[in-house]
């Protein structure tokens, strides 16, 4: 008896029926057909006499010509198989002779040959069916292996030693239990139990995502997580449907929620991932996608529930079996994700053009944010905010005020429209005590956000109700909250830069601090490196021009007489000078070789062409300075050295200068020594100013050292200097 029927079968097509007594089979008596007693199914007959209602029906299935076409048994195994030889076939084509290359090819081809196997093997042909069951069986090994060899290229374990041949002596112990299981080892054998196939399979693909899914959590901090995200998806995706909608119902419920060539229809899945993963350069956000899937999954279960009931209502002419609930149940949820990924691709495709003012917003952000870029102070700030705010808001008043969070005073600092503080003063003094930036209080008429916080000190700002009385809707809360959330940002940093410019207002002629003094020198150095490239790029080089132009135009013509060939020799060396001034203040200003000379071989290099231009000797004293020091203490040292010897050229009329560059190990001392004029103590202060002693005085202020000057008329100058080196580390090996 006919117990069940496949709905695209030829039979099914020609008029049997569930429920038909099978007479006769190919001229004969059923129980003559081996395929028959074995596996309880008649997957090919030439003819076959059923009896209903007490006749007898004939149907010949002699003539293949009139074999109809089955979606599932041939179309959609034609079409998986062109797919996957058409990526296999790329992949070859890319990636010619690596083996990790073979082993995907191998994964897809066996994907596509099982598939296309099982609709000749359905049909009786035992060959298919066994190529079938050993394709399917393959595919989670020959993946695994993929894995192995492509992460050993990048000195990665996937299993440890040998664990990858446990699904081999697994997929060979099932094949001797299918053979001992049968009575008979020929054709028993090669039909064996679907179900037993389906279920290894199963656990296979389980053992395959266990694998990916521990690498992935092993390495997702690398660069191969994101490469793993997508192995993970591609393969979840691809036979996961196939799983939980094809088998597990077949072997639960008896019943396949959906027919087989469907579930198979997500193996396309694998290719195009991994198409992409070869093709692409830059890989989509796997992590936004899945995110994504997963809410639209969670938020689609409640219309689902809601829609299969009256779906079940219109389509009902008969009860509804249990799969047919699932199934109904299936294609709404199916049905609902797809329209809410239709729905955020229409927003952002159209809902510009159909909603007036839909990116008035962004749009507001985006320009503020460049109007705040540059502003400096607090009270700017506040104005630009205000005036965006009733700009975009049907709003009448802006107003910001500042609650003292020790007393509880409120302050009014600006109002942009009126404002009854009175009225709000009580409800902002005990509301936003515990308000974070960019929350809000409800007060009467309009609310008070929070826009800034300092150490003593809330910064709010009121706005008014809307003018049409209507609440805040949506889109005006997340740019209000999104406005002030940014602009709390920028409110702490202008605070600070305030505060910090008047605190050094204050300081007035105290010693600014050492990191302040360090930044002003390390822009001053920059400036100086500047102009010495600009001068060297165009001053000296268009004087250079003109010498060789004169020099070509004095000994080429012969025409010029003796007087005048004399008058531009003489410009010819004025030419010279002005060249060899320019490149010595290129020199001073940018000094060459700095940090290859190191500390003692810049100032004594810094000391003899000194020499050369002064009336004086220079004594250059060293300890042997086995470590040199970081830049900034090498230019600090060379810079003081270059100010004192100019100072002495110009004022001092010394005959002999005296340089000492000691350091213990904690500290550096230099000493400056000079037998010139000198000068009075009490005018030494009033000399800070044009003899540049203040900058060698915030220079070592700048280091954290200490600075002495002693001199007096007819004595001479000394400069002491005392730098420490454990606070900044800045004696580092001369070997690194």
């Amino acid at each position: 008896m006919v117990s069940n029927i496949e709905q695209e079968a030829w039979s099914a097509k020609s008029g049997i029926r569930v429920g038909d007594v099978i007479k006769e089979l190919n001229g004969g008596p059923p129980a003559d057909n081996n395929w028959l007693v074995w596996s309880g199914n008649i997957q090919t007959a030439q003819n076959i006499v059923v009896e209903r209602d007490s006749k007898l029906l004939f149907f010949d299935f002699s003539d293949l010509s009139k074999q109809p076409l089955s979606f599932n048994l041939t179309i959609v195994p034609i079409m998986l198989f062109t797919l996957f030889y058409l990526f296999s076939t790329f992949i070859a084509y890319k990636k010619p002779d690596d083996k990790p290359a073979i082993y995907l090819i191998l994964f897809f081809m066996a994907v596509a040959l099982g598939f296309l196997a099982a609709g000749t093997g359905v049909r009786g042909d035992i060959f298919s069916y066994l190529f079938m069951k050993i394709c399917i069986l393959g595919v989670p090994v020959i993946f695994l292996q993929f894995l192995v060899e492509y992460f050993r290229t990048r000195n990665i374990q996937v299993l440890p030693f040998k664990t990858g041949y446990l699904l081999y002596i697994l997929i060979a112990t099932w094949l001797v239990f299918e053979w001992i299981s049968r009575s008979e080892a020929s054709i028993g054998f090669l039909i064996g139990s679907n179900f037993g196939v389906v279920i290894l399979f199963s656990i296979e693909m389980l053992c395959v995502w266990f694998v990916l899914v521990r690498m992935f959590i092993k390495y997702r901090h690398t660069p191969h997580g994101s490469l793993l995200k997508y192995m993970i998806f591609g393969n979840v995706g691809a036979f996961a449907p196939f799983i939980l909608l094809y088998i597990i119902p077949l072997a639960l419920l008896g019943k396949q929620l959906v027919e087989a060539g469907v579930a198979a229809s997500f193996f396309l899945v694998l290719p195009l991932i991994y198409m992409y993963l070869v093709a692409s350069r830059q890989l989509l956000d796997i992590e936004f996608i899945i995110g994504r899937l997963r809410y639209y999954c969670l938020i689609a279960i409640i219309p689902t529930l809601l829609l299969v009931p009256l779906v079940g209502t219109l389509m009902q002419r008969e009860p509804f079996h249990s799969i047919q609930w699932l199934q109904s149940f299936l294609v709404v949820y199916i049905g609902v994700i797809l329209f809410l990924y239709l729905k955020e691709l229409l927003d952002q495709k159209v809902r510009n053009r159909l909603i007036k003012g839909a990116h008035r917003y962004e749009q507001s952000l985006e320009g503020f944010s460049a109007k705040v870029a540059n502003v400096m102070k607090v009270h700017e700030l506040e104005q630009n905010l205000a005036e965006e705010a009733l700009a975009v808001l049907p709003i009448s008043s802006v107003s910001f005020l500042e609650r003292d969070t020790k007393s509880n005073i409120i302050t009014l600092k600006k109002s942009y429209g009126p404002i009854s503080l009175q009225t709000i003063m009580p409800q902002i003094r005990y509301g936003t005590k515990h308000l974070n930036v960019g929350e809000y209080l409800r007060t009467v008429g309009g609310c008070c956000y929070v826009v800034g916080k300092s150490h003593s000190m809330q910064h709010l700002m009121w706005i008014s109700d809307k003018d049409n009385r209507m609440d805040f809707n949506h889109d005006e809360r997340i740019w209000l909250r999104t406005l002030i959330t940014y602009v709390g940002f920028v409110y702490d940093n202008l605070q600070l830069i305030e505060g910090l410019v008047q605190d050094l207002d204050t300081r007035g002629n105290e010693k600014a601090p050492p990191w302040v003094l360090r930044l002003l020198f390390r822009l001053s150095e920059q400036e100086r490196r500047k102009l010495a490239s600009d001068l060297h790029d165009s001053a000296l080089q268009d004087q250079l021009l003109w010498y060789r132009r004169l020099e070509s135009l004095t000994n080429d013509n012969q025409e010029l007489s003796e007087g005048t060939k004399a008058e531009l020799m003489d410009i010819q060396e004025g030419l010279l000078d002005v060249i060899h001034q320019i490149r010595e203040t290129c020199n001073e200003l940018r000094p060459p070789f700095l940090k290859e000379m190191g500390v003692i071989g810049a100032v004594g290099d810094l000391c003899a062409r000194a020499q050369l231009h002064a009336n004086y000797t220079i004594n250059f004293v060293h300890s042997e300075f086995q470590n040199m020091l970081d830049d900034e203490y090498v230019l600090t040292i060379y810079r003081i050295t270059q100010e004192l010897l100019r100072n002495s050229m110009k004022h001092s009329k010394a005959t002999k200068v005296d340089v000492e560059l000691f350091h213990d190990g904690e500290q550096i001392r230099y000493r400056y020594g000079d037998n010139g004029i000198g000068m009075e103590q009490e005018r030494l202060q009033s000399s800070f100013q044009h003899m540049g002693l203040s900058g060698i005085r915030e220079r070592v202020w700048g280091l954290e050292g200490d600075v002495e000057f002693q001199t007096a008329l007819g004595e001479g100058l000394e400069v002491s200097i005392w730098l420490p080196l454990s606070q900044h580390g800045t004696v580092v090996n001369q070997a690194i």
